[in-house]
């Protein structure tokens, strides 16, 4: 009996410890749950981390970004690089893991040039902001945007190698094929790995993976747009440009139409010259899906949209349509990619054609609808009603502004409407800011613009046109974090913005009303009187900063939004939903143009197409073009029908007041009295009121690029007049399965040990098994 409770006590003794360490392991994932840590058991929070992927890009001339050799993942243990150590010896593998405000292309290149062997095989990008606010950072941005040495230098113009971006090393231009790169986003996650990392003994068995395949090396746009497949020798694209949606409108009644034969052109309304007030809505980084452009596309969209909103409480219809020179503003997409939306908008206005056999309405049955073209693609040739354009003035990163209590005006001096627009910004300043002007000067190829939608402008018309920039810094850009600028909005300046957007609302006023004297002290005053200095406490300004700076999908934007898909879901039969929004924290990377992000298309029967030349459009019913915005542009055309679409004060035709029809959508605003003359015609705001229709979109696209006729969205043909400058970006298709994980690393040997433990273990419970049992029948109790 005692040899019998001998060998129980052993067996629960065993039992009990082995329960034991199962409780402590699960006491141990129960803990790494509730804290982030590296410690074991390795936490699934880090085995599909939270970043943002520095991916490839391909251009005219061949490849920049990152990307693993091929489809096969990339390993190695972590490394913490700060720049000044050296690398792992002896060529082992290793992931990189360095603080943001350490990439820079000085650190990059030492990693990438001792790589000779491939045992680099990853960066890992922390986010080191919060823990070191105070250091001078790089940008990753060339040192001549759109300038000399990049691909957009032959678009360019004046002085296209003045270092407006002092501080920039050019790394967003560097082909860095074979080697992943990732920004880790959250900052506690970022806390652990950098602990990890700095740890000798811990890092050596964490393991950081990356599945990041971005296409081949030795290519460039050209070749992945006409990619055929090798095995059934099929058209079949790798990758798609970039671009997208932008928009325009008019301030005041629309012109006649350019097509409409019975136009007299008597109308004091008709083919009158433009000046255009225009603006950039997109940024860039190394982290296309991590561009938070705060100080560039925010407080651009954001000024510029508020100076429409002052003009439109300001000036009524009436007035405006009576002046020398017509208001209309745009907002550019693509601007960081070569000027994609504003070369676009203007070359099309001064050279696009349409051969009759392809100008259609843009809805078949709808004789009211815009007029569109088939082939060349254009959903909507309402842009041929601008005319000439006189000038242009543009705003470029008014939100943190250099100077105390100023705003600097850039313009030649030597254009007559340009150095009009100049002095007239310098008249037209608030209690909080003045424009004054800037301390850049003429280089040996001429006047150094800044990289805005002017640059196009000049480029198009061989310095033709002029016009002139308000920006919030002075003979260099601001420099400020390039990867966390949306944690530090509370630094944006709305006294700066609503300024800025009172310049421009009064400049663009002022300009109408010149006519040809440019008597700017006059037209100044005449802007002063009658629009009133905007409030940086005006409550559609702070609202809309926070939907820019901080919440990109606050309902604001989507109010406006979601009602202009209703509208064009009203006149087209399609099911056009509120598009992408910006986040949280808002992205302004333009994106990839295709069907879901603004490539418009058109359906002829049953079948859909990004371009048709042939001869049954039409026959259908359901006959249409369409398009699917991002929820920026969508919100932005609304914004535009809403502050500028009032009509003359709601008077009808026959000068009587009226009030403003209710309304769900553009299909309860037919027939409206006050939107009744020339080409006026009526939708619905995000006020559910009706208003007259002021905004539109154009396509924001390469030049060189048209959609190949009679396919799918996604195919594009070179354009027969390409001149062959423009930059040709373009972004691979890439698996949705990319990304980083990290693990914890095993000695195989180890393995083997535990197996071989198992096995021990097992034949030591059953020899005990075998001593109980004979026990047991000893006592009889078996």
């Amino acid at each position: 009996m005692n040899k019998l409770r001998s060998v129980s006590l052993a067996l629960l003794w065993t039992f009990s410890f082995h329960q034991m360490a199962v409780a402590q392991g699960d006491d141990a994932n129960s803990s790494s749950n509730k804290h982030k840590s590296l410690n074991e058991p390795f936490q699934s929070t880090f085995h599909n981390l939270k970043h943002s992927g520095c991916t490839t890009l391909y251009n005219r001339e061949g490849r920049t970004g990152c990307g693993t050799i091929d489809r096969e993942s990339q390993s190695g243990p972590i490394y913490y690089y700060d720049g000044s150590n050296s690398v792992p010896e002896d060529g082992n593998d290793y992931v990189a893991v360095i603080e943001d405000y350490y990439m820079t292309a000085e650190v990059i290149n030492k990693l990438v040039s001792s790589n000779v062997n491939g045992n680099l095989k990853g960066i890992m990008v922390l986010n080191g902001t919060d823990t070191n606010d105070s250091n001078e950072y790089a940008s990753p941005g060339p040192k001549y945007p759109l300038g000399y040495g990049t691909p957009s230098e032959g678009i360019s113009y004046g002085d296209n190698s003045y270092a407006w971006n002092a501080n920039g090393d050019g790394l967003v231009h560097y082909d860095l094929y074979g080697v992943p790169m990732v920004y880790i986003n959250e900052y506690e996650s970022s806390y652990y790995i950098r602990n990890g990392a700095q740890d000798e003994n811990k890092a050596s068995v964490i393991y950081s993976e990356f599945n990041y395949y971005m296409g081949p090396d030795g290519i460039n746009s050209k070749d992945c747009l006409a990619w055929v497949d090798t095995e059934n020798q099929k058209w079949n694209p790798k990758c798609a440009p970039l671009g997208g949606v932008s928009v325009w409108g008019f301030a005041g009644s629309p012109p006649p139409s350019s097509d409409n034969a019975d136009n007299d052109n008597s109308n004091a309304n008709a083919y009158k010259p433009a000046v255009v007030v225009g603006t950039s809505i997109d940024s860039t980084s190394m982290f296309h899906d991590l561009v938070p452009g705060s100080n560039e596309g925010a407080s651009n969209v954001l000024a510029t949209i508020m100076a429409a909103y002052l003009l439109g409480q300001s000036v009524d219809d009436a007035t405006l349509d009576q002046l020398p020179n017509r208001i209309i503003f745009g907002f550019f997409e693509g601007e960081a990619y070569g000027y994609l939306g504003s070369r676009r908008f203007i070359k099309d206005i001064y050279n696009f054609q349409c051969d009759d056999q392809y100008k259609v309405r843009s809805v078949a049955k709808d004789n009211n609808s815009d007029m569109a073209c088939l082939y060349p693609m254009r959903p909507s040739l309402k842009f041929k009603d601008i005319g000439e354009i006189a000038a242009m003035l543009t705003v470029d990163q008014v939100g943190v502004p250099v100077g105390d209590g100023n705003l600097f005006v850039h313009n030649s001096g030597q254009g007559n409407m340009g150095e009009f627009l100049a002095k007239v910004m310098k008249y037209t300043g608030t209690s909080y800011y003045n424009a004054v002007a800037t301390a850049a000067e003429n280089g040996n190829d001429g006047y150094p613009y800044p990289p805005t939608p002017l640059n196009s402008l000049l480029s198009v018309t061989g310095g033709n046109v002029d016009g002139a920039v308000l920006t919030g810094y002075d003979y260099v850009f601001t420099k400020r974090s390039p990867y966390q600028s949306h944690s530090q909005s509370q630094n944006t300046n709305l006294k700066s913005v609503a300024s800025s957007a009172t310049i421009m609302a009064r400049t663009a006023l002022a300009a109408a009303y010149d006519d040809g004297e440019y008597d700017y002290e006059t037209a100044a005053t005449y802007a002063n009187n009658a629009i009133p200095e905007l409030s940086y406490e005006n409550e559609l300004l702070v609202e809309l900063a926070n939907c820019l700076f901080v919440n990109g999908n606050c309902k604001l934007l989507n109010n406006y939004a979601s009602m202009e898909a209703a509208n064009d879901q009203d006149k087209t039969g399609f099911d056009i939903g509120t598009g992408q929004a910006l986040g949280m924290p808002p992205n302004y990377y333009v994106g990839i143009y295709h069907m879901s992000n603004g490539q418009p298309f058109v359906k002829v029967g049953s079948k859909w197409y990004g371009s048709y030349d042939g001869e049954d459009y039409g026959k259908s019913k359901g006959d249409s073009f369409g398009m699917q915005p991002k929820r920026l542009q969508q919100a932005l055309r609304n914004m535009l029908h809403s502050f500028l679409g009032k009509g003359s004060s709601m008077v009808d035709q026959n000068g009587d007041e009226v009030s403003p029809r209710k309304c769900s959508s553009a299909n309860k605003c037919l027939d409206i009295s006050y939107c009744g003359e020339d080409a006026d015609s009526a939708t619905c705001s995000a006020d559910n009121v009706c208003v007259c229709q002021r905004g539109f979109y154009h396509i924001a696209l390469d030049e060189a690029l048209d959609p190949t006729p009679n396919k799918s969205t996604g195919f594009f043909d070179i354009s027969s007049d390409d001149g062959g400058v423009s930059p040709i970006w373009t972004e691979p298709y890439w698996s949705p399965n990319v990304g980083v994980k990290m693990y914890r690393h095993s000695d195989s040997k180890a393995g083997w040990y535990v197996l071989a433990g198992g096995f021990l273990f097992s034949g030591f419970c059953f020899f005990v098994a075998v001593l109980l049992k004979i026990g047991m029948k000893k006592e009889k109790l078996y």
